[in-house]
């Protein structure tokens, strides 16, 4: 009799996602990634200002490298600047919903969406090129088109002018500012953009759990401290880490501590020996991840600014004469059609 062949393992729907397949990856994998985008992003400073003195002051050249070399920003700082922009999310987000612009349901998801962008984003650019507050508006302006919330970018733009003209502020935000780095962001994630985010899983687990767990209250108390700790997830690289459903795991067990409820029990009925010895750990430093985490406070994101003011790549800073001289250069190259080349 010929032997029964194995029946290969069905992928989770999670396995099928372009999320699991090209935004996962191992911590050392992170670090490397960016290392290297923050040593390209150095060499493109250097490399611009270079190119700038031929069409400014050659003399001062020296000068401006040295003072760009010696405010470089490290893989750190930027992770540190893109971590305080990630935050301001949720405070932009929150004047629309006060207004009335975006809907109280659709809240968490453009917040999870928008904070994702910009995570996937930064892990293929650097700030020296991309400085972190335009990207921030338009990886959100996105996450509402993505996330059935859209509006015209005339009332999108209107409460960050309302905001910027209480602050006496003179530069004002431009719908060119947010539309104009659309096709920039929506290449650098490589045109995918569905989010898988923890808080559905999470709510499968607590009605789940209520077959296990008496104590009804208690557990709905567990979950709504669980979705605190999901928030505070997506501020760090657990999202490129781990599954949506682990971080949820991870989120629900690290409520349950807290609040003196025990769901081992309910785990080990839910999980045999194996999976529970594979999980364990990654709940483990899901709950490390999350209890670790601090929020970049307003008066270190703005040393780091500073510096990055004098570090900017010139070639992509609308305000340097490079990138006015190249954009001047390319209005006045005629058009030539294909059928005009033959």
């Amino acid at each position: 009799m010929a032997a029964t062949e194995a029946v290969p393992k069905k992928p989770q729907l999670f396995e099928q996602t372009s999320q699991y397949r090209h935004w996962r990856f191992k911590p050392e994998a992170l670090e490397q990634l960016r290392t290297a985008n923050n040593k390209r992003g150095v060499e493109r400073v250097v490399l611009g200002l270079r190119e700038e003195a031929q069409v400014d002051d050659k003399s001062a050249l020296e000068t401006r490298i040295a003072e760009a070399t010696t405010n470089l920003l490290t893989p750190r700082e930027e992770l540190q600047l893109v971590g305080y922009y990630l935050q301001m999310i949720v405070q932009t987000i929150k004047v629309y919903s006060r207004i009335h612009l975006l809907k109280p349901e659709a809240l968490n998801n453009v917040k999870a969406t928008a904070i994702n962008f910009m995570k996937r984003f930064y892990l293929h650019n650097v700030v020296f090129d991309y400085p972190p507050k335009s990207i921030m508006l338009t990886c959100f302006y996105l996450a509402t088109k993505v996330e059935n919330s859209f509006m015209k970018i005339d009332d999108f733009i209107r409460p960050l002018q309302d905001a910027e003209s209480k602050r006496g502020s003179k530069i004002q935000t431009k719908s060119d500012d947010i539309l104009g780095l659309e096709f920039v962001v929506i290449q650098s994630l490589q045109f995918e953009l569905a989010v898988h985010y923890p808080y559905r899983p999470a709510y499968g687990f607590f009605l789940d759990m209520q077959a296990y767990i008496d104590d009804v209250q208690l557990l709905k108390t567990v979950h709504e401290r669980a979705h605190h700790f999901i928030d505070i997830s997506l501020f760090t690289d657990l999202v490129f880490l781990y599954q949506p459903p682990q971080i949820a795991l991870g989120a629900f067990k690290l409520a349950a501590r807290e609040k003196d409820l025990d769901i081992d029990p309910y785990l080990a009925r839910r999980f045999d020996a194996h999976e529970l010895e594979v999980l364990y750990p990654i709940l483990d430093d899901v709950q490390d991840v999350i209890s670790g985490f601090k929020n970049i406070s307003q008066k270190e994101a703005q040393l780091i600014d500073r510096k990055l003011i004098l570090c900017r790549n010139p070639e992509k800073n609308p305000n340097s004469k490079l990138y006015k001289k190249k954009v001047a250069d390319q209005a006045d190259t005629p058009y030539v059609s294909d059928s005009d080349s033959d």
